[in-house]
């Protein structure tokens, strides 16, 4: 018999609330989550999808042990005891004969279990600890770090104007849309800023629609018209921040005119974004990683983030930062990493400076060449949890790599190519098939026991703990007894415990919340100075390329190659709302709405090159060409192709080269890179 339960999605990072309809153990059908008390659903096109994710034929049931060479796909099915126990005994082995340093532990998606993780490497004694923020989020956050000394939240509830910044929640976090009719219901006001007219940017009360990659001068721009109109708080810049006279300086060389050519966006809209912003309320919503793929990224971003500060709006209601509610929260941050033992022994060490003292884990964007040289040292065993090579530029090479380590497991969802180079590969369970608890609204606490069961998958944190328990390997997270016991742990900070959470099938209100707080700049920033910092003092350290205490611009086009040659600006990655990575590509119902790999170019362009919409290209750069299927799109910017990552059909990371790179964050320049587009064959329908 059918019932419908509550249970969260988990396709993607959101977590996102849904009804899900199961009969015989398996999923039906899946709807937003509605006429729950305290509960706020939400469903997009991949989550309607999740029968078809959660039940496919490439899933992983069991733990496979690797029998025939590597690549072979030999393997064989063996227990959870067997495959802990002869992991646990090689990474002991191994420790004892090359240290713990040779062993690294990489998380990619999803992002949950990383505390768990970090902790196990850190027991272990490795400082090898890594993850796929290597090229997602983290240079995002040491953005904000450089200028704050933390990471605001927006405060889009209170905002006067909300500045969305390379980001478009209609295809990424559809949830979030009805925040902004809120703002602008209430009388605020909604700037996109989109190198593509996205559905969000449509909905916004201004579109400022720059060149990739031009982020920093736009915003640099937008602070010389606020400088020079008198629209900036004096006396928040004059009390709380520290080099405003140099900055002041250096953007009186963008005035709106000049930055026009610069990032194609009209010197009229740039005085009018200006002047929407100024007066305090400005609360700011960047991607995590449109901006920092760039080779100026992290201070691309940081000029944007500067804006709150300008505007004095930095931790004060309608801000960044100011969250005067009390809230629930769990004690799950997966940002909120153990510190690393031996950090000066990790593999990136002192490549990449400024992250060594802001991120408390690897930077692994250098895995392929670390592996495939055994420099600086041996890495000689990998441990990852949802690996995916198709995050790397050129994941042709890291799939080599794979093929250098001596030891490799691989937990995931589905059988994939990481898989076929692993020599034990365990099953998770995707976020239905395992126990969730939840905070849902007015801090009311959920119990959501798995509406389906996961068979002989587990969770990712029970395969860690049974491994730390097995390597005799101890913390306050490790030495807890099971996945049941991380449940009750994370609870800890509301004050209830998952035993009578359990019992309560209408939820029960936290006991305890974290307090809220605002006005941190009055009681000093994690800054060296303490205070708001258009000139960094941490960045002032270093004499590097690129590592300007300033937010300096530095034009990417002019450094990618050969503009004659490869005349395009070309963008990957840009949210399709059916994708998620490469992880959705293989679910039918999904995979059909974009049978082929799509390039998106303006009709003029399409129109000049003799392409026809739905007319196969070439789209070439220095390391090689993707045939691709056009697809003609006003939204696009004239002179830019967008094509989204990991397709099977053609991945276009292998169109970016391995060492084109932000120099401070070591993040790939996926969102600007330069390339030609050559007519070839026969048209496909789009």
């Amino acid at each position: 018999m059918a019932e419908t339960k509550l249970a969260v999605c988990g396709i993607c990072s959101q977590a996102c609330l849904v009804d899900a309809t199961v009969a015989d153990g398996r999923i039906q059908s899946v709807m937003k989550a509605q006429n729950h008390p305290h509960i706020k659903g939400s469903l997009c096109v991949k989550g309607a999808a999740m029968k078809q994710f959660v039940h496919h034929p490439d899933r992983l049931t069991r733990p496979m042990k690797r029998i025939g060479p590597k690549g072979s796909g030999e393997y064989v099915p063996v227990s959870w005891e067997e495959a802990i126990g002869a992991i646990s005994a090689r990474l002991l082995r191994t420790r004892e004969e090359s240290g713990a340093k040779s062993t690294l532990f990489f998380a990619g998606h999803p992002k949950w279990f990383r505390r768990v993780l970090g902790d196990l490497a850190a027991a272990y004694g490795s400082p090898n600890y890594g993850s796929e923020s290597s090229c997602c989020n983290r240079a995002h956050v040491m953005a904000w770090n450089l200028v704050y000394g933390c990471y605001p939240r927006p405060d889009a509830a209170a905002c006067k104007t909300y500045l969305i910044w390379s980001n478009n929640p209609a295809y990424s976090r559809d949830g979030s849309l009805n925040q902004l009719r809120s703002i602008q219901k209430r009388g605020g006001k909604v700037i996109v800023v989109d190198p593509r007219r996205t559905p969000t940017a449509a909905m916004a009360d201004l579109h400022l629609q720059p060149y990739p990659g031009t982020d920093g001068a736009l915003a640099l721009s937008i602070a010389h018209v606020l400088i020079r109109d008198g629209l900036y708080d004096r006396p928040f810049v004059e009390q709380y921040c520290v080099g405003f006279e140099e900055y002041k300086t250096y953007v009186a060389d963008f005035s709106p005119e000049q930055t026009e050519a610069i990032c194609g966006v009209p010197a009229a809209e740039i005085r009018r974004a200006a002047h929407m912003i100024a007066g305090g309320g400005l609360s700011i919503q960047i991607s995590s990683c449109s901006i920092v793929h760039c080779l100026n990224g992290v201070q691309n971003e940081r000029a944007v983030t500067m804006l709150s500060a300008l505007t004095g709006s930095f931790d004060r209601p309608g801000g960044n930062g100011a969250d005067e509610t009390p809230k629930a929260v769990l004690d799950d941050n997966h940002q909120n990493l153990a510190a690393p033992p031996h950090p000066e022994d990790a593999v990136s060490c002192g490549k990449y400076p400024v992250w060594d003292k802001l991120v408390n884990e690897a930077q692994c964007i250098d895995l392929p060449e670390m592996l495939l040289t055994q420099q600086p040292y041996p890495l000689r065993n990998v441990i990852a949890f949802g690996l995916n090579p198709q995050m790397w530029p050129r994941p042709d090479k890291m799939l080599d790599a794979l093929d250098a380590a001596e030891f490799l497991v691989v937990t995931d969802l589905f059988w994939n190519e990481a898989c076929r180079k692993a020599d034990y590969v365990l099953p998770a369970c995707t976020a239905i098939e395992r126990d969730q608890v939840v905070v849902g609204k007015d801090n009311q606490l959920f119990y959501l026991p798995s509406p389906i069961p996961a068979g002989d998958k587990l969770p990712d944190v029970e395969i860690m703990l049974r491994l730390a328990h097995a390597m005799d390997l101890h913390s306050e997270m490790l030495d807890l007894a099971d996945f049941d016991a991380y449940l009750d742990y994370i609870l800890r900070p509301t004050g209830v415990r998952l035993e009578e959470l359990k019992a309560a099938p209408d939820g029960l209100p936290a006991r305890k919340m974290r307090a809220g707080q605002k006005y941190s700049y009055e009681r000093g920033l994690k800054t060296p100075s303490g205070k708001v910092e258009f000139v960094s003092g941490l960045l002032a350290q270093y004499h590097r390329p690129g590592y300007d205490a300033l937010p300096r611009w530095r034009d990417w086009r002019s450094l990618a190659g050969d503009r004659e040659k490869y005349p395009f600006l070309l963008v990957t990655g840009a949210r399709r709302p059916q994708f998620f990575h490469s992880c959705t590509y293989r679910v039918p119902w999904l995979a059909k709405l974009e049978p082929h790999p799509l390039a998106f170019l303006h009709p003029e362009d399409l129109a000049k090159l003799g392409i026809a919409n739905g007319g196969r290209a070439f789209i070439r750069t220095s390391q090689g060409a993707l045939e691709c299927t056009c697809a003609a799109d006003i939204g696009v910017k004239p002179g830019v192709v967008h094509i989204y990552h990991d397709d099977p059909a053609g991945s276009v990371n292998l169109l970016i080269p391995a060492d084109y790179r932000d120099p401070i964050s070591g993040f790939p320049g996926f969102r600007s890179f330069l390339c030609a587009v050559e007519k070839s064959g026969d048209a496909k329908e789009v």
